[in-house]
């Protein structure tokens, strides 16, 4: 079962990856892989000392926050949740963000 959730984690890196990978083209690829590798740590770490349960508690929270940033967030800024479009808008709001 240790397997199957941790795939399912891996899973969601790549395809998380796959569709939002402009949302870090202003970053080094080094930067992105250490956080993604980090992440999984992270939910690694939960699933062994907390179990499945805590383990989709995570995910859950994860997704929702990723959903609520992507549908929500991002549009109420003029930003486009999809494609990071205009890209200067979006950099300008994740630095305001990172204040």
């Amino acid at each position: 079962m240790l397997a199957l959730h941790l795939g399912l984690v891996l899973l969601g890196i790549v395809v998380g990856n796959v569709v939002f990978n402009n949302f870090e083209k202003h970053l080094p690829w080094w930067r992105r892989v250490a956080k993604h590798g980090l992440v999984f740590g992270v939910v690694a770490a939960v699933r062994i000392l907390f179990g499945g349960w805590a383990l989709l508690a995570v995910l859950g929270a994860l997704t929702i926050g990723q959903v609520v940033l992507h549908a929500w967030y991002f549009p109420r800024h003029g930003v486009n949740g999809l494609t990071a479009e205009p890209y200067e808008r979006y950099l300008a709001l994740i630095a305001r963000m990172k204040r």
